[in-house]
């Protein structure tokens, strides 16, 4: 059947997966990752992957065979072209520049973890499961972390939105995807809303963390409001950052507040979120489209992070975060930065892990189709 990548992937599909991985030996899972080429049913740019599956007759379940391509066929000669050379490869890369074969672990596969058919490069794939199942981090949900979409919805309508700062209700929103807007992982509100309903002044209300009293509308959501905030969806070439910080408590739109969580641990969690392993976890969770995924709080909860109630945890990231605050990220497409490479060393040296592992994923990753804008063998 054909269905849309979404079904590898995501929280709201596991139960398909794990139903269809019960019933059926998944065999073949194919996928393209040249950007512009995402389709296999009808004109759309929605991802597409082609599952394959048939009965199994007992003993142990093999192996699903992952089909990552560079380019479809365009006609019936270069069609036979790629069954041929399908037909000939086990694993590995694929004659004339087709793809690559590779293969995923039945257990995985029958756990609900389709993880393979959203990157191109195997090892991104088996790095992002590994990285997502590290019994050394820990869920951002069990971490009582879970982002709050309170603006999302019909809630923008209660409220003006381009105020002045000093408006009577105002507060602060990171409202724009653009990368044009938050370069720096030391974030800045790019709005500020204010509640149209009037209300008299004596029916303001007190909050525990602010100093004056509060329009009501201006409270509830204020509730939500964060130090941290990740995505909630962006251009995987022309995005720059995961998640952003700032001093004072926030609310977003484009971005989502993360509330519970004191400054200190913000920034820590904002360094392990925007380095290599927080991306490759947020990417294995791309919705619709790989190459502009949207995040939800549901699949953003069960992000893993490292332990923030350590304290030594907390404050080596936080040294690292203090260091590149400052600095302009350079867009994903881009490549190899200094400041990315600092984010990996800093998860590395936190965690004990493998300088020279995370390097050489951050390379893989570079060279994502989706990350790059080309395919493989493109050139531009």
């Amino acid at each position: 059947m054909i269905r849309p990548t979404i079904v590898c992937s995501g929280p709201s599909n596991e139960q398909i997966r794990r139903v269809l991985a019960k019933r059926f030996h998944i065999h073949t899972l194919l996928t393209c990752h040249c950007p512009g080429n995402v389709n296999l049913s009808q004109n759309t740019a929605i991802n597409e992957s082609l599952i394959v599956m048939q009965r199994h007759g007992g003993g142990e379940t093999p192996a699903t065979r992952i089909v990552a391509l560079d380019r479809f066929p365009g006609d019936e000669a270069a069609m036979s072209e790629l069954y041929e050379a399908l037909h000939r490869t086990e694993s590995g890369r694929l004659p004339e520049g087709w793809g690559e074969v590779s293969r995923w672990p039945a257990k995985w596969t029958e756990a609900g973890d389709w993880t393979a058919g959203v990157f191109r490069a195997p090892a991104l794939a088996e790095a992002a499961y590994e990285i997502a199942h590290s019994s050394t981090l820990i869920p951002m949900e069990e971490q009582e972390m879970v982002p709050s979409a309170v603006l999302m919805g019909g809630q923008i309508a209660q409220y003006k939105r381009h105020v002045q700062p000093d408006a009577l209700g105002a507060f602060p929103v990171f409202y724009s995807k653009s990368a044009d807007v938050q370069r720096k992982i030391r974030g800045a509100p790019d709005e500020h809303w204010a509640p149209r309903r009037e209300v008299r002044r004596e029916q303001w209300v007190d909050l525990p963390d602010a100093d004056d009293s509060l329009h009501p509308d201006t409270a509830r959501v204020m509730r939500h409001a964060a130090h941290l905030l990740v995505t909630a969806g962006q251009d995987t070439g022309t995005g720059r950052l995961t998640s952003v910080v700032r001093d004072e408590p926030s609310l977003g739109l484009g971005w989502l507040p993360v509330p519970g969580i004191m400054l200190e641990q913000a920034r820590a969690a904002s360094v392990f979120l925007n380095s290599t392993a927080g991306r490759l976890q947020l990417m294995r969770n791309p919705g619709m489209k790989l190459a502009f995924p949207q995040y939800n709080p549901a699949g953003l909860k069960t992000i893993r992070l490292p332990d923030l109630s350590d304290k030594g945890t907390v404050e080596r990231l936080t040294r690292y975060w203090e260091t590149t605050a400052d600095e302009e990220v350079p867009q994903y497409r881009d490549g190899e930065c200094e400041v990315r490479r600092i984010w990996d060393d800093a998860v590395s040296d936190t965690l004990g892990w493998d300088k020279e592992w995370l390097a050489e994923l951050r390379q893989w990753l570079h060279r994502e189709p989706h990350v790059r804008g080309l395919g493989y063998n493109q050139f531009g």
